[in-house]
């Protein structure tokens, strides 16, 4: 019964990601502000949400990017419970921005299409793959049947497929894996590669070109 429960539980968790809207703000803070700007997004992101997430993380191996926000939540019930006027959100913005060294490239808006969720407070640290997909409909299939698969390998980290919608710079979805740290995550992603399930996936998702890869590292998740 135990088990029965859990299934069902992981089934509906899975099931209402797809409905989850992402947006995500890229940014290329100087050396040494980690600390104030993780102090300015908690102060005004740590309030009550109608559904979803503020997540801050750190970025490496992207160029021109450092750390990114990305908040996460149903767009038919997005937002904060108490009213948060443009002039606030603004001020939030422009507080974030002023630790800037340059403007960052790369901020999108997408759509979760399927996420598998694990132990996010262990496994913090994350693969981001950012692609040119030719069939969406094809490739969550293969996404969807491969997860079941290797759900030995993945144990307790999180994955996720899901489309770009604006400021997509020619990639068209992103798939992102989460472990432990980098090492884990690329041994486990070996151990992928190496089972009949990836040769499954490739051979089934259809035509899939990766034009970025980089690493985000979750310094602080709000809800």
């Amino acid at each position: 019964m135990k088990k029965n429960l859990f299934i069902i539980i992981a089934w509906i968790a899975t099931s209402l990601s797809y409905a989850q809207s992402i947006r995500v703000y890229n940014f290329n803070f100087n050396d040494g502000v980690e600390a104030e700007v993780g102090k300015i997004f908690k102060e005004f992101q740590d309030r009550e949400r109608n559904s979803g997430y503020a997540i801050l993380q750190r970025v490496s191996f992207l160029d021109g990017v450092t750390h990114r926000a990305l908040f996460t939540g149903d767009p038919a019930n997005w937002g904060f419970k108490e009213e948060v006027g443009d002039a606030e959100w603004d001020g939030f913005l422009s507080r974030m921005w002023m630790h800037q060294r340059a403007k960052a490239p790369g901020s999108y808006t997408a759509k979760s299409l399927a996420w598998k969720s694990g132990d996010r407070e262990k496994n913090n640290v994350g693969q981001m793959w950012i692609m040119k997909v030719a069939d969406s409909k094809k490739y969550l299939a293969a996404h969807n049947k491969f997860v079941e698969q290797t759900a030995d390998i993945i144990g307790d980290r999180s994955i996720g497929f899901g489309k770009l919608n604006m400021g997509r710079n020619g990639a068209t979805h992103y798939a992102v894996f989460y472990g432990d740290n980098l090492s884990d995550v690329e041994l486990t992603m070996d151990k992928i590669r190496a089972s009949k399930a990836y040769e499954e996936l490739v051979e089934n998702r259809g035509e899939a070109v990766v034009l970025n890869s980089y690493m985000v590292n979750t310094l602080m998740m709000l809800d």
